[in-house]
């Protein structure tokens, strides 16, 4: 309750200083040095790595705190390594800089090629990852893998339970479960299918299938 009343109170005094220092005759109120920046921190990712991006944007240091946008850190957006990042202002003069880190989503292997591909669309390092992820194969073309990958995410397949996404030169997939059930999509795939084919899965009538195949229209074909 204390530490609220003091962030408060101290908005406050802010703010009239502000309204003060804009009334104030010929007063340069964008200029004035009190809203230089002085301190920067950074956070979201290991302290060495934050502290490369810090030195990486010291010339930020000593701009006027309420110019300065997010725009200002598109190089910072554009990295391989980084989701997204908010900026957070504490006046007069700290700026916080709070990265959120690109996730691995899927590992590609298509001939002596392999890399990781982050949530963000983009390669990230060939680092260790924690989590077990779908190999991707047949295709090495990042931005429709990543297209079919965001829709099985965001489709009703428990996409962790997918064991590999294969790609063919038709423009289809197929996904491999854990437990070794194949399902074939059509080349017009869709949420909507895939969707369905989580229905199937729960279907009694599915249980024992290895194969599920929805290529035809309007038909199912099962082996078991």
């Amino acid at each position: 309750m204390h530490l609220k009343i003091d962030k408060k109170f101290r908005f406050i005094i802010y703010i009239i200083i502000i309204l003060f220092l804009s009334t104030t005759t010929n007063y340069n109120f964008y200029n004035k040095k009190i809203f230089n920046i002085e301190q920067i921190d950074i956070n979201g990712f290991s302290e060495k790595k934050n502290l490369l991006i810090k030195n990486e944007i010291q010339n930020i240091i000593g701009k006027n705190i309420i110019l300065v946008k997010k725009k200002d850190f598109y190089k910072l957006m554009n990295r391989n390594d980084v989701s997204d990042l908010i900026i957070k202002k504490i006046y007069p003069n700290k700026l916080i800089i709070n990265f959120i880190p690109a996730k691995p989503i899927c590992v590609i292997l298509f001939e002596n090629y392999k890399i990781v591909l982050g949530d963000n669309g983009k390669k990230l390092e060939l680092v260790t990852i924690d989590q077990k992820l779908p190999n991707v194969y047949g295709s090495k073309n990042v931005g429709n893998i990543f297209k079919v990958v965001n829709l099985l995410i965001l489709s009703n397949i428990d996409y962790y339970k997918i064991d590999k996404i294969i790609f063919f030169k038709s423009g289809r997939f197929d996904i491999g479960l854990e437990n070794g059930i194949l399902i074939k999509y059509p080349i017009k795939y869709s949420k909507k299918i895939i969707n369905y084919s989580s229905e199937l899965l729960n279907n009694k009538k599915f249980i024992n299938s290895k194969v599920i195949d929805l290529r035809l229209s309007n038909k199912i074909i099962k082996y078991e």
